[in-house]
Parts: C-alpha cells; structure tokens; sequence
C-alpha cells in the first residue's frame, strides 16, 4: 500500500475515510464503553477530531494515566454520558441511512444513463452524435415511407 498521488481522489478518499473510522470509534465506545478519542489532520492539514465523552477529556485522562477521581462524578455526567450513547446509536443509524441513500442514489443514476442510452432518440437533437443523426434520419424516412404506405392503403 502506498499514499495516492492524485489529489483529487486524495482529498475525496480521506473524507470518506474519515467518516469511516469516526463511526467505529464511535461504535467501540457505544459498545464497549470505553473512552475514545481521535485527532487527524487533512491531506489540506485541517484538523479533525471525535471524542467520547470528550477529546479533551480523554487526552487529560492520557496525560495522567489514570481514570477520573470518582469524587467529581455527578449525576449531570452520568445523565449526559447515557444521552451520549442515546446519540451514539442514533449517529450509528443514521450513517446507515446515508449510505443505503447513496446506493439507492448510484443505482438511480446507473438506471437513468442505462436509459438515455436505451432512448438516445429521445434527447435534444443537438447533443447527438453524427452515427446518432444518421440512425435519426433513417428512422425517420422510414417512418415517412410507411405513412405513405398506410394512406395508400387508406385510398
């Protein structure tokens, strides 16, 4: 594996990326109940961080080694860190939501391509190609001589 050189797909793969490992951090602490914390800088050296509770909760936690003096845990942080799993879950169903609509979104588009190539007829004559126009035209005459044919038989 080595870094891309595009930075285009660069840029796009590490949005995607991401947003991928944001969701199972944010997985693990909601499953696991542990505390989280992810801090990373863009190819474009914005920061990005996810924290459960907090970032800077977990990196104060990481500087002294230790967990939290039991003492200054009251019931508004306990309240919150049941909301925090509330809202873990509700992220989590929501990124699912997001990715079964942009599959919904590609199949949708892979479908209208498949039909403006189905009925290339169908579009504005000036976005056809010349083997386009030449077919067009033909079916056209065609059209014209069996018109002419049917009111022949009509007479």
């Amino acid at each position: 594996m080595k870094k891309m050189r595009n930075e285009s797909n660069l840029r796009v793969t590490f949005s995607k990326r991401r947003t991928g490992v944001f969701k199972k951090a944010s997985e693990l602490a909601t499953l696991c109940g542990v505390d989280v914390a992810v801090i990373m800088f863009s190819p474009g050296n914005r920061v990005f961080s996810f924290g459960s509770p907090s970032v800077d909760s977990v990196v104060q936690r990481y500087k002294t080694q230790g967990p939290p003096p039991l003492l200054t845990l009251d019931l508004n942080k306990v309240h919150s860190t049941a909301d925090e799993v509330e809202l873990h879950t509700h992220l989590h169903c929501l990124s699912n939501q997001i990715a079964i609509e942009k599959k919904r979104t590609k199949d949708l588009n892979h479908l209208a391509k498949a039909a403006e190539d189905q009925f290339w007829w169908a579009r504005p004559i000036e976005s056809m190609t010349d083997s386009q126009l030449d077919k067009y035209k033909k079916m056209l005459e065609e059209f014209k001589r069996q018109l002419k044919e049917k009111r022949g038989n009509l007479n």
